[in-house]
């Protein structure tokens, strides 16, 4: 009778199939999603505090938000806090990084066990039955293949790291520009409304002049015209505030009814004192060593060169050893297996090649971020500087003289019914510099977090 072979079950099979037993799925119910999703209606400082424990992954390069020991809307503790905490992208990394750091268990171990069991005769099981093992000898030893495998899953993690990193300091500086955008346009709402309401004291008048005739109703009509536009552009202010808040609110994680969001009000902008910056030009070593986006991309490369590293192993041979057990009816034979496994002549060449490519690319995109990052210092210092003179001196005496221009145009108007078209004028000059002057007061402080968020500053930007 003809010799049949067994297969054996791999023993690498064996653990997997009791981890699968053990491991339960886990079920999620709407009720459980609605509550914890309800949670950020009205998170409080204790809520944002638990959150911050739980989103610990250790030390990092960046400087960590504080867990905020009270709710105060104009300060920055809460938003940066809660973006920390609570910022979907920010989880998602978050997660990739518990998840880099978990493969490296696994990365560089040793190939499967390999085995066999042979049954000479089926007729007779007693004939002779033989079973062969093998385990990988450079996987054990950990050095050719495995080596390299843990050397990129190591890259990979850290890697993994500092692209968090990157996208946290971008994000407590997009929190910060989200929190002015949202105060500029309250700001503007109520300037707006302060000015609706000291020029609608004349309307009475203006209706009564044009109803006897003393004023053409072309006249009168410019100026409740003027009113309207006031009207206007109050509510485009309110449309900006409701994007605002929105956008801050998904930075953040929360909800745009929450309280802290109801609350900010314009004075977070005076909290800013871009004035008083110091601002560096720092050298390309600075920048390589403290903006987050190049130490990301260096690692990038790191992960590159290990890949290389790791496909240029993979032409090393696999070593295998085990046992051999042989038995008979009359004897037993106990030997040893070697086995090993050379990858074909020219087979990997292709592979190693493209992660070479791949390594020389991520080199020149390391190269490219410099070259941006330098480029990106220069463009916000020039913006700086312009914002400063915009906000520190055209805005604030256009807006002077254009209130200065209406006070006067008002008495004209009360001396001289026939002086109405002036004031109308008036009205919306004053209108265009009250919204100028708070554009102004709101870009100068973005041009400042910009230059900050360009240097990759190490120390605690304070509102």
């Amino acid at each position: 009778m003809p010799a049949f072979r067994l297969a054996i079950v791999s023993v690498t099979c064996l653990p997997f199939a009791f981890a699968c037993t053990a491991t339960a799925a886990r079920e999620y119910s709407d009720a459980e999603l609605s509550d914890v999703a309800r949670l950020r209606s009205n998170a409080s400082v204790e809520d944002v505090a638990h959150a911050l424990e739980l989103a610990d992954l250790g030390p990092l390069a960046i400087a960590l938000p504080q867990a905020p020991s009270e709710l105060e809307p104009d300060m920055e503790e809460f938003w940066h806090a809660a973006a920390y905490a609570w910022n979907p992208q920010l989880r998602a990394l978050r997660r990739e990084v518990r998840a880099a750091r978990a493969e490296r268990g696994s990365a560089g171990q040793p190939l499967p066990i390999q085995g066999q069991g042979m049954l000479l005769d089926l007729g007779d099981p007693s004939a002779e039955v033989e079973f062969q093992a093998m385990v990988d000898v450079l996987g054990l030893l950990g050095v050719g293949p495995s080596a390299a495998a843990s050397e990129l899953a190591d890259e990979a993690a850290r890697a993994a790291l500092s692209s968090f990193e990157a996208r946290a300091w971008s994000l407590r500086f997009e929190v910060d520009r989200a929190r002015v955008e949202l105060a500029a346009a309250k700001s503007l709402e109520t300037a707006l409304a302060a000015l609706h309401g000291e020029c609608a004291q004349l309307l009475p008048r203006i209706e009564l002049l044009a109803a006897r005739g003393w004023i053409g109703r072309g006249m009168a009509e410019g100026a409740v015209s003027a009113l309207h536009m006031l009207e206007h552009h109050q509510s485009l202010a309110r449309i900006e505030e409701n994007r605002a808040r929105a956008d801050l609110a998904a930075l953040c994680g929360l909800s745009p009814a929450h309280p802290a969001i109801e609350a900010l009000q314009s004075g977070v902008i005076d909290r800013f004192r871009p004035e008083e910056a110091s601002l560096t030009d720092p050298q390309d070593a600075a920048l390589l060593a403290s903006l987050p986006r190049l130490r990301a991309a260096r690692l990038e490369l790191a992960v590159a060169e290990a890949e290389l590293v790791r496909m240029a192993r993979e032409r090393w041979p696999m070593l295998g050893i085990g046992p051999r057990i042989m038995v008979r009816p009359d004897e037993r034979l106990v030997g040893g297996m070697l086995g090993f496994s050379v990858p074909f002549p020219g087979a990997l060449e292709g592979t190693i090649l493209a992660a070479r490519e791949r390594r020389d690319a991520a080199f020149e995109a390391l190269e490219d971020e410099l070259v941006a990052a330098r480029a990106r210092l220069e463009s916000t210092a020039r913006e700086f500087a312009e914002s400063v003179e915009l906000a520190q001196e055209h805005a604030p005496m256009a807006d002077t003289a254009m209130a200065r221009m209406l006070v006067a145009a008002q008495a004209e108007f009360l001396a001289d019914p026939e002086r109405l078209e002036r004031w109308s004028f008036a009205v919306g000059e004053r209108m265009d510099s009250l919204m100028a002057l708070v554009r102004a007061r709101a870009d100068l402080v973005r041009a400042w977090l910009d230059c900050e968020e360009a240097r990759g500053a190490r120390a605690e930007v304070r509102s």
